[in-house]
């Protein structure tokens, strides 16, 4: 009794043009300037506008901002604010702050505190003296963003940076109340009552079983977005195979039998439902370098080798995989794929540097290692050809290992604790960051190397990063062989008929309603 009057008061009442988006959790924090997985993100997405705000192709279009300026140099950017913005508290009351250009400039300069911890700090890195606030030997008042009046917004930058304006879209930099913010007395975006957005939603509930957003009607706009725990339990990466009742549970049965307007699937289409495909997921095999056999370079090498050349019959929405990074990861507005090409190593033979790897050990055979796979017949499927591939180029040496299956939950959980040897899994990213993908897969391989740390730290501190950069350190890291990417994945979300104006982001994901409608 008490679940169903949760969801009653969750619904709420009155006649609404709802769409619903089932997750994992609800979401916890409603703060943009801390909102970085997918729950908040698609909260706050849609409970606040920035400047400017990402459209169906996943470029800037102006929102808050009516006009805008650049200096010729690439270094000065003057924003004027539309006539008019105002801010929405819970329940849809009228806020009694009003909303200037000063908002923009205290959310940016709480990128920058300290005791924010904002992950957005190398967002913005190109703001001027961003480095000097954020390490404290300059105040926040020097960081490059300034509100002449109400209305204007000048952001001064260090180094041109040519995805400001994409970046300007991006959570990090919504507009914050400094008065507000201060009258929660820290609790800000934490309950509805200390949650003020500026977005075509606001909150209407939010409990332990979902967070509910609602706007005024208007014609078929979707009026109530309910972001809800997912009744089935599942996910549809714990579900193994795309053949799984548990997938098509998760995927297209969830949609069809109306428990989520759209849901992420491995199915890549289904009859009655539209299709969004996105490819960013690389599976790998991952080697733990902290193990006594795996710490030599040349066995990891012998072994990348091998299973690179595996013959495997994929199943639906896989492809061999030329580089670590998917293909759906963008760098300054670049295809990242497209431009870095293939970052495959060569490293010789297979057979020669598996005997020389082991002799370094004083050992003429493997011993005791064992390859963690997510649970699904296709999953096991995968790692058989793999385990196949090594039996015939490196069966002189034992090169057949057990298979160990546990719940992709598991499989990350072990992996990240180290517990594993060598993994079959997959990296997916929760943001379009190419060098969030390197520090993870290091970080899980348990591979360092001080150099290539500290080139990655100064990318994540350079704002302006190219994708030559980035390839480099993708190089370096894939020539370690601490990891090997096999396949890219393509998945889809799948979305009743009826619904336009959806703007879908990948990573994340990321759900933007604030164009939607829905076909009455």
């Amino acid at each position: 009794m008490l679940a169903g009057l949760a969801a009653l008061c969750l619904t709420g009442c009155g006649s609404q043009i709802e769409f619903t988006w089932a997750m994992e959790r609800v979401p916890g924090n409603l703060d943009p300037q801390l909102a970085w997985e997918s729950p908040e993100l698609i909260a706050v997405t849609n409970l606040y506008s920035g400047l400017f705000r990402l459209d169906g192709a996943g470029e800037p279009a102006p929102d808050c901002a009516e006009s805008w300026t650049v200096s010729e140099d690439g270094l000065t950017y003057t924003f004027t604010l539309k006539e008019g913005l105002g801010y929405t508290q819970n329940r849809g009351d009228e806020s009694e702050y009003e909303l200037t250009a000063a908002d923009f400039v205290f959310g940016l300069r709480r990128v920058f505190r300290s005791e924010t911890d904002s992950p957005y700090t190398s967002t913005y890195a190109a703001l001027k003296n961003s480095a000097e606030v954020l390490a404290g030997t300059m105040d926040e008042t020097a960081l490059g963003v300034s509100a002449p009046d109400e209305r204007t917004v000048v952001i001064q930058l260090d180094q041109p940076d040519p995805q400001l304006l994409y970046k300007l879209a991006l959570p990090g930099a919504m507009p914050c109340n400094e008065e507000f913010f201060e009258s929660t007395e820290g609790s800000y975006g934490l309950t509805r009552a200390a949650t003020m957005g500026n977005g075509s939603f606001y909150v209407y509930n939010w409990n332990d079983n979902g967070l509910f957003l609602r706007r005024p009607a208007n014609g078929d706009a979707v009026t109530a977005l309910r972001l809800v725990i997912n009744a089935t339990g599942e996910t549809e990466a714990s579900s193994g195979s795309s053949s799984t009742a548990g997938e098509t549970l998760w995927g297209e049965a969830l949609v069809k039998e109306g428990g989520a307007t759209a849901a992420l699937s491995e199915t890549l289409s289904a009859d009655g439902l539209d299709s969004i495909p996105y490819t960013a997921t690389t599976w790998v095999l991952l080697f733990n370098c902290g193990d006594e056999t795996l710490a030599q370079p040349l066995i990891r090498e012998a072994l990348a080798t091998s299973a690179r050349g595996a013959a495997v019959e994929l199943p639906e929405g896989f492809e061999t995989a030329d580089g670590l990074i998917p293909p759906a990861v963008t760098v300054q507005g670049e295809n990242y794929r497209e431009a870095a090409g293939s970052m495959q190593p060569a490293f010789g033979s297979a057979v020669d540097l598996c005997r020389e790897g082991l002799a370094a050990l004083s050992l003429s055979r493997f011993e005791s290692i064992t390859l963690l796979v997510p649970e699904g017949s296709d999953y096991l499927q995968l790692a058989q050809s793999v385990n196949q591939q090594w039996q015939k180029d490196l069966g002189a040496f034992s090169a057949y290992f057990p298979v160990e299956q546990a719940s992709l939950e598991e499989v990350n959980a072990r992996v990240a604790s180290g517990d594993y040897q060598i993994a079959l899994l997959p990296l997916s990213l929760s943001s379009d960051s190419a060098a969030e993908l390197l520090r993870q897969t290091a970080g899980l391989a348990d591979w360092s190397d001080s150099g290539w740390q500290r080139q990655l730290d100064a990318l994540f501190n350079d704002g302006t990063h190219t994708a030559d950069d980035v390839a480099a350190l993708e190089r370096t890291l894939l020539e370690s062989a601490c990891v090997t990417p096999l396949w890219f994945q393509t998945k889809a979300l799948l979305v009743q008929p009826g619904v336009q104006g959806l703007v879908f982001r990948p990573f994340g994901p990321v759900l933007d309603l604030t164009n939607a409608t829905i076909a009455q």
